[in-house]
């Protein structure tokens, strides 16, 4: 009996701490909805209703409350947004497509891709996010960043690398999932990056460092190195994938 009674007691608090997260997303809606103001609540109405019904669901080792909320409330804002056939601001499918457009400047431009960097900002950890908000108002100094926050230049840069990969893999699996690609393989794998060959590693994962080397024609060490960063965007891919499916 007691146990039972801890279960529902742990269920209420985590239906009540979800049902508030519906709340924080009144920017994102109504932003969602301009021209539309009327409607706002009765979509926030809707977007508590489905929470409550999907609850259940939420897997708090596959992500945020807010990431859980936000995939269920988008869909919610997407379907309305259908029924009244306005055209909405798509996400650009592939952001390696123009090399010159910084990550990070198309996440702080873009408030329609406020999931993108929700997603961005808990995967990479508030550290890591916050070296990168101070870098974006640095205008170019990036010593000043760096000395800010007891960092080396390489460090720094290892950060805007890491950062910006999880950005475009994050964004590719948005674009996978709004097309309603299959949770396959292939698909995850399409969603890690060109850039830096992290894609071609990902499609040669099971394969030893020293193999994947020779391949490439890199350092053994180099190798390694590439094989943990591809093995970190398959998973942010799978998790994006799978919270947008059980959304």
């Amino acid at each position: 009996m007691a146990e039972g009674t801890q279960l529902r007691t742990r269920a209420d608090a985590r239906l009540t701490e979800l049902l508030r997260e519906v709340d924080t997303l009144l920017p994102y809606v109504r932003f969602q909805l301009r021209g539309w103001p009327n409607e706002v609540d009765a979509v926030l109405q809707l977007a508590r209703e489905t929470v409550w019904h999907r609850s259940s669901r939420y897997d708090p080792e596959r992500g945020s409350p807010h990431a859980f909320v936000f995939g269920i409330t988008r869909n919610v804002v997407l379907r309305e947004v259908e029924r009244k056939h306005v055209v909405m601001d798509d996400v650009p499918i592939d952001l390696e497509s123009d090399t010159d457009i910084d990550p990070l400047d198309a996440l702080i431009r873009r408030f329609d891709a406020h999931r993108w960097m929700v997603l961005v900002a808990d995967f990479v950890g508030p550290s890591d996010w916050q070296v990168m908000g101070d870098l974006s108002l640095a205008n170019g100094d990036a010593d000043r960043v760096a000395d800010a926050h007891q960092m080396s230049k390489r460090g720094l840069r290892s950060v805007h690398d890491r950062v910006c990969q999880t950005a475009r893999t994050v964004l590719a699996a948005l674009a996978a999932a709004d097309a309603g690609l299959p949770l396959t393989g292939s698909v995850i794998v399409s969603c890690v990056p060109d850039v830096g060959g992290f894609r071609e590693v990902a499609q040669m994962i099971g394969e030893d460092a020293t193999t994947i080397a020779d391949t490439l024609h890199i350092h053994p060490g180099s190798a390694r190195a590439r094989i943990a960063t591809a093995k970190r965007l398959l998973m942010i891919a799978r998790v994006v994938l799978e919270q947008e499916a059980a959304a």
